[in-house]
């Protein structure tokens, strides 16, 4: 009897401390999770070194989210992704590990900015509408209450530009969040893509079709432009020159000080939907709906060539000196020869591109749906296009 009473007593320590150690477990790993996120960010080289084809898939990060349509972020070391599910997450972009992360509590949908290592969070649901994180001293600077932002945070020297749900656009200060000035916007329209700053103009599209510039300094309206087909996509500045995709198969190329348009290109199907573009000296590029990659001339709008892919193009390509590359909605990653649309590579994903991608360290970072962050770089360093 003794025996068996002792072996109880043993069992029952043993299933009590089986639990203190589960518990104590448990413990430490949420307070780990709700640690701050301390990170020093740098900004990288001004130009990054174009990768050379043929590509490969270097690493995969699960960030457990979807993510919005702007590209990630790079810095000296990191690539930075913020998620639908509201994580911030650092990257090593050399090794793909973590390097911390930091969850906002609700939706992020537009890209956050980087102010003198204080990282200004947008989100898209919920009280707070804008949130400062101090990346040095990891801590919360500042909340800013008010309606939803679903686009990203344009960074100003002493703060930036960001345009709400309601319609309100809003300059504010770096040290606290309080307004420089707001404008409201007429009418019912929303604002679904960030606001672009290009010298002392602020530059606004609206889903009713206009196209809207503001003073910097005071907020007051400059001039406005209605295209008359809807805007839902963040227009790209190159230059003077202003392009404007649209839902209705319309591409726009104004001059962004005054808004006179210099040239408007519409498809013959006007359900189709063009992405984002993007422009460099020569060339505007941009995917649509369709699935066709379309290069347009800056000057005169005409096409110059297109591709036809698998799938509906959603996310802004990427040009360099030599390549456009592209992401399609049907999990596929293209590279173009920019000269004559010639397929170069074609790269099977784990899911659908409809964020823009970035370069980073001789190599791209792409984001694909429904969570994963992949870095592709060259397979054969010694072989150059």
């Amino acid at each position: 009897m003794h025996s068996r009473r002792g072996n109880q007593i043993f069992s029952v320590n043993s299933f009590l401390g089986s639990i203190f150690r589960n518990c104590l477990s448990l413990f430490l790993l949420l307070c780990i999770g709700c640690g701050g996120l301390a990170v020093s960010v740098d900004a990288p080289s001004e130009t990054q070194a174009e990768p050379y084809l043929p590509l490969g898939i270097a690493w995969t990060y699960n960030a457990r989210a979807g993510f919005g349509p702007d590209a990630p972020q790079i810095f000296d070391n990191s690539v930075m992704v913020a998620t639908r599910q509201g994580t911030v997450h650092f990257i090593d972009v050399i090794t793909g590990k973590r390097g911390g992360n930091k969850r906002f509590g609700d939706a992020i949908n537009g890209s956050p900015a980087v102010i003198e290592n204080t990282l200004i969070v947008p989100l898209a649901g919920g009280r707070t509408a804008l949130a400062a994180y101090d990346l040095d001293r990891a801590d919360m600077r500042w909340r800013l209450r008010g309606d939803p932002i679903q686009a990203g945070v344009t960074a100003l020297e002493s703060g930036g530009i960001y345009v709400n749900t309601a319609g309100e656009v809003q300059r504010f200060e770096m040290d606290d969040g309080a307004a420089v000035w707001t404008h409201q916007i007429e009418g019912r329209a929303r604002v679904h893509a960030s606001p672009l700053v290009h010298r002392q103009l602020v530059i606004v599209v609206i889903d009713n079709g206009t196209v809207l510039a503001l003073s910097l300094n005071d907020g007051s309206q400059q001039w406005s432009v209605d295209v008359g087909s809807p805007i839902y996509v963040t227009p790209e500045i190159y230059g003077e020159t202003l392009l404007v995709s649209t839902t209705r198969g319309s591409l726009f190329a104004m001059d962004v000080q005054k808004g006179e348009i210099h040239w408007n290109t519409t498809l013959a199907d006007e359900t189709v939907q063009i992405s984002s573009p993007t422009a460099d000296h020569e060339l505007v590029v941009a995917g649509a709906s369709d699935g066709v990659l379309r290069v347009f001339d800056l000057d005169t709008g005409e096409i110059k060539w297109s591709a036809q892919c698998s799938d509906a193009l959603a996310a802004r390509p990427l040009i360099t000196s030599e390549v456009i590359y592209t992401g399609s909605m049907g999990n596929w990653f293209y590279a173009f020869d920019r000269h004559n649309g010639d397929l170069l590579q074609q790269i099977e994903l784990r899911g659908r591109v409809k964020s823009a991608m970035a370069l980073a360290e001789g190599g791209l970072i792409i984001l694909t749906e429904p969570r994963y962050v992949v870095r592709l770089t060259p397979l054969n360093t010694d072989v150059h296009l």
